[in-house]
C-alpha cells in the first residue's frame, strides 16, 4: 500500500487525481486504482506491468506503457497527440498539495522539468518517456516511494 501511496504521490504531482472540494488521500487512492483497472483491460496489462508501475519502474512492455498512457489520458495530462498538458498538470497538482505553497513551488519545478521534454511520436513510449522523468525529477527533489503528501 506504501507504493501505491507512493505512485499515487508522484501522479499527483503531474497532476493525475481530479477530486472535487478538498483533497481527500482515500478517495484519490480508490478514483486512481478505479481508473488504472478500466485501463489495465484496456490495453490488456498484466498485474506485473500493474506492479511495475507502482514500484516506480520501467516498462518492460508495450502494454505497460499503454497502461501509463492511458492513465494520463484519463486525467487529461497527457493530449491525443501524446503531449503533456502542463496547465492541467498544474491544476492538479493545487487540488492535491491544498495549493501549498512549498509543494506547489516543487510541483512547478518537476512539471516545467518534464514538460519541454523530448519525447517519442508514439503514444505509449511518450507516456514512459515522459513518466522516467516525473520519476527521476521526484527522486531529485527527494521524493520516493515512501514520502507522504
Amino acid at each position: 500500500m506504501t507504493k501505491l501511496v507512493a505512485t499515487l504521490a508522484v501522479v499527483c504531482i503531474v497532476g493525475a487525481v481530479v477530486v472535487q472540494g478538498e483533497f481527500d488521500k482515500k478517495e484519490a487512492i480508490a478514483k486512481f486504482m478505479t481508473k488504472a483497472n478500466e485501463c489495465k483491460t484496456e490495453v490488456g496489462a498484466t498485474d506485473a506491468d500493474m506492479e511495475e508501475m507502482h514500484q516506480w519502474k520501467s516498462s518492460s512492455t508495450m502494454e505497460g506503457k499503454c497502461l501509463r498512457a492511458c492513465l494520463m489520458k484519463k486525467y487529461q495530462v497527457m493530449d491525443d497527440s501524446g503531449k503533456f498538458v502542463a496547465d492541467v498538470a498544474m491544476k492538479h497538482a493545487e487540488k492535491a498539495t491544498d495549493g501549498a505553497a512549498d509543494k506547489m513551488k516543487v510541483a512547478a519545478e518537476i512539471v516545467n522539468a518534464c514538460a519541454g521534454i523530448e519525447v517519442s511520436s508514439e503514444l505509449c513510449q511518450a507516456a514512459e518517456d515522459y513518466d522516467k522523468c516525473f520519476i527521476q525529477q521526484a527522486k531529485d527533489h527527494g521524493i520516493d516511494e515512501n514520502y507522504l503528501f
